[in-house]
């Protein structure tokens, strides 16, 4: 019986299940942070383009993309908007130092791979 053998492939199994937790994890992450900066800037852009097209188009594309996608956040004041957006951008913030933390994770649990290799 290899002990080592034996050792080497139980760690490369939890390291390999951790590292695909982080990679779901991540994936997870990102999808959360765009769906934010699209909450907060989509209204923007989609009047900007929507401004280019024609009323016919613009009716398309509205109905295409579910009519919501051109309905910004309506606050009762200013400062209801404010405290929205700076919400928005603190969780934007989080997010992307999740992100970081997890592409952190992976990279150590891969080095940690390559050195149960040898």
């Amino acid at each position: 019986m290899d002990r080592a053998a034996i050792v080497q492939a139980q760690r490369r199994r939890l390291a390999l299940e951790a590292l695909e937790f982080e990679r779901s994890r991540a994936d997870a992450l990102r999808e959360r942070l765009e769906s934010i900066v699209v909450e907060l800037e989509g209204t923007a852009v989609d009047e900007d383009a929507i401004a280019r097209l024609s009323s016919e188009d613009a009716a398309i594309v509205r109905v295409a993309l579910g009519g919501e996608t051109f309905a910004p956040l309506e606050p009762e004041s200013d400062e209801d908007r404010a405290a929205q957006v700076e919400a928005v951008e603190e969780e934007i913030v989080r997010l992307q130092e999740e992100l970081a933390a997890s592409a952190r994770a992976q990279q150590a649990l891969e080095r940690y791979l390559d050195a149960l290799r040898g």
